[in-house]
């Protein structure tokens, strides 16, 4: 005890400027309110053809509201699910309880699989809760998931093809549209899919190579099959392509054979892209470890939200993998979206966004919506998700 004493004082420690006497300034005291539990949930539909959405409403007992957005596949049964099972698991509850909250939803209607429709329900009532207890706070989500380190990422677009039912001059305009609005990466979604898989009238050359000639040098170009291919296709066209300069080449083959899609990682040299379907942690802890993806896409509004998505950027971390997020709901699933990507070390280089314009009746709810500027989409402002919703127009849309 003397020598440490005999440090101090050699150190000046112990005199008048000594530590006793350093003013030690305490942390500013945030408080969270115990008394606010939320009042209602509203699972939220609307349909007109592509444009569609699930949103959810959540509203607090003194009045503040959340909102958050489910994957719009079966919005009729996602709906449903929200209203008549997770909506009583949540009523009543803490919004601050959302790692709580996720479990409850999650495991106590697991029977019904532990993927997909589930999933999608959970995530626009966990973006939703996250929303909102962010508001009550005064802080951007990003805040409460570990701050921020960026305030924008490079947005890709994508264009359909229909498995080759669009014709060629169509997809190419498409394309060039897309590179003048200000992309500098777009995507053609083949959209083969697994029920026609390897299709004996390959569409992905003939489009890849009209498109390509049609583009500035500027602009990449890349590929997603949508798990159409058989390993040793994926390889054939997918090392054609790089020939061509393609630079990513995302989601080659079904998620349900990770042997082949490890064995399309090992025989190209440019990044393979997956994880889509991947709706929990576990489930991209699979993919990591047989699949082997360079980056993964996971998307946030279809495996569970905020709350789940944190966690699968974290195992993608430990792998070392760049997350990439698959991201077509331009609003308020895009909002979550890029609340996560903020916050995390591992973002990739780029995000898909889908254009707004294609969704204009669900967009028109938006008093301030999702900003793309010079090829980039920028994280939201706000508090919360970030984004402001017109309660007025968002009632007469959903008829709440």
């Amino acid at each position: 005890m003397s020598n440490r004493r005999d440090f101090f004082k050699k150190a000046g420690l112990l005199t008048a400027g000594s530590l006793a006497d350093i003013n030690f300034q305490r942390p500013q005291k945030i408080d969270v309110p115990t008394d606010i539990k939320v009042k209602d949930v509203k699972g939220l539909v609307f349909q007109d053809g592509y444009d569609r959405g699930v949103y959810v409403r959540i509203e607090a007992t003194d009045g503040t509201v959340g909102w958050g957005e489910s994957s719009a596949n079966g919005i009729r049964a996602v709906q449903a699910i929200i209203n008549d099972l997770l909506k009583p698991q949540v009523v009543g509850q803490s919004p601050f309880d959302t790692e709580q909250l996720w479990e409850q939803m999650f495991w106590k209607n697991v029977d019904l699989g532990s993927g997909g429709i589930l999933t999608y329900a959970i995530a626009g009532v966990d973006c939703a809760l996250w929303d909102l207890k962010a508001k009550l706070l005064g802080v951007p989500v990003y805040q409460l998931i570990g701050g921020k380190f960026r305030d924008s990422v490079p947005a890709y677009a994508g264009f359909r093809l229909k498995g080759g039912a669009v014709p060629v001059a169509e997809a190419v305009e498409q394309a060039v549209k897309l590179a003048e609005k200000g992309f500098k990466q777009l995507k053609i979604r083949a959209q083969i899919r697994e029920y026609n898989i390897n299709p004996k009238d390959d569409p992905c050359l003939k489009y890849y190579t009209a498109v390509r000639k049609e583009l500035p040098d500027s602009v990449d170009l890349f590929l997603d099959p949508n798990e159409g291919y058989t390993g040793y296709r994926a390889i054939e066209i997918g090392k054609t392509l790089e020939g061509m300069g393609m630079k990513y080449y995302e989601s080659p083959c079904p998620n349900e054979n990770l042997e082949d899609l490890a064995t399309v990682v090992d025989a190209l040299t440019i990044p393979v892209l997956a994880g889509e379907k991947c709706y929990t942690r576990w489930m991209l802890k699979d993919l990591i470890e047989k699949g082997k993806p360079d980056m993964v896409n996971t998307d946030f509004i279809k495996s569970g939200g905020i709350t789940e998505g944190l966690k699968m950027c974290h195992i993608a971390g430990l792998h070392h993998k760049q997350v990439v997020p698959h991201n077509t709901k331009p609003m308020q699933g895009s909002a979550a979206t890029m609340q996560l990507l903020a916050a995390i070390p591992n973002c990739g280089p780029m995000v898909e966004y889908i254009e707004a314009d294609l969704y204009k009746t669900i967009c028109s709810i938006f008093d301030e919506g999702i900003e793309f500027k010079n090829g980039e989409m920028l994280v939201p402002k706000g508090n919360g998700l970030g984004l402001t919703i017109n309660e007025k127009r968002a009632k007469a849309l959903f008829k709440y």
